[in-house]
This record gives structure tokens, C-alpha cells and sequence, in this order.
């Protein structure tokens, strides 16, 4: 027996209108300071990729990440290093399984097994976190559309798909 539906919800919150979506542009904060400091704790190459990322962050999310957000940026930094140091490797020795030595068997052998490369896992769990970090931080195509417009593209001053939508066909 199916459950019968709610007849006496509001509709006016439920209804994704005009007014919804300005007010949810006008709630989100914007952080006046892009000040970020990179962490004592990185690398040489981190601060490469941190260097990157808040270049990226003060040009297209108009300040939309906070201090709060610096150990978001902290991991992706490590995560991306690391990326890339198991993509150098696997350059060097591109092959999908390596061939291990177990030691000798009982007529003086050589027994030998082959076993996935690590840096192939290492890669490819690395990056996976790299896309996830990059998405929390709101740098990826979802994310920023998601986060609306304006936030997508902060040098375009023009808000053209804004104006098609608050349009009246009246």
C-alpha cells in the first residue's frame, strides 16, 4: 500500500524560482583576504602546486575559499606531488605487472611471480583524490556551477544566463 502524498507542504520553499536563486548568490559568502600562506610543512614542489593553486583561487572563485580551507589545499598539494612522481616513474618502467623474485625453490630455482605495478595504483589513488579535493574546493566544472555563475567566472562581469533567466515573457 502505496503512502499517500503530502498535500499540505508549502510549495513556495519547495519551488526553485527566480527570487531562490538570488537570494542563494546573495548568501554565499565572499572573503575579502586571499592571503594564504602557505603551511611551513611543504615541499619545495608543494609550494609549486600551492603557488598554482591560490593564482587559480584568486582568479576565477572570487574569493570563495577561506582560512578554513587552507589544509583542503594543503592535501591536494601533496596528493598532486605525489601524482605526479608515480607518473615519472611509470615513464620509466611503463609495464603493468613487474616481476618479483620469492627466493628458490627445493632444486635451487629461482621462483618469480608476477605482481601489479605499484605505481599504478599509487597514480591512479593519488589522482582520485586530487579530483575529489579539486571538487571540494570548488574547482571543478560541477563545483563551479554549482556554485553559481558569478563564482564560475569571476573576470566576466556580464551575467548574460542570470538576465535570460529573470526575464519575464510578458
Amino acid at each position: 500500500m502505496a503512502r499517500a502524498p503530502r498535500t499540505d507542504a508549502d510549495k513556495q520553499t519547495q519551488k526553485r524560482s527566480n527570487e531562490h536563486l538570488c537570494n542563494r548568490e546573495e548568501l554565499t559568502p565572499v572573503y575579502q583576504s586571499q592571503n594564504f600562506k602557505p603551511p611551513k610543512t611543504l615541499t619545495a614542489e608543494e609550494r609549486v602546486v600551492w603557488k598554482w593553486l591560490t593564482k587559480v583561487f584568486r582568479e576565477t572563485v572570487n574569493c570563495r575559499v577561506s582560512d578554513a580551507d587552507v589544509h583542503l589545499m594543503e592535501l591536494y598539494c601533496r596528493a598532486k606531488v605525489e601524482t605526479d612522481r608515480a607518473d615519472e616513474e611509470l615513464k620509466n618502467d611503463p609495464r603493468p605487472y613487474i616481476i618479483v623474485t620469492l627466493g628458490k625453490d627445493k632444486d635451487g630455482e629461482d621462483r618469480t611471480t608476477a605482481k601489479p605495478n605499484p605505481n599504478i595504483k599509487r597514480r591512479h589513488d593519488n589522482a582520485l583524490i586530487c579530483i575529489k579535493l579539486f571538487d571540494q574546493l570548488g574547482l571543478s566544472p560541477l563545483a563551479r556551477a554549482r556554485a553559481g555563475l558569478q563564482a564560475a567566472n569571476a573576470k566576466d562581469d556580464e551575467e548574460i544566463f542570470r538576465k535570460l533567466m529573470e526575464r519575464s515573457d510578458e
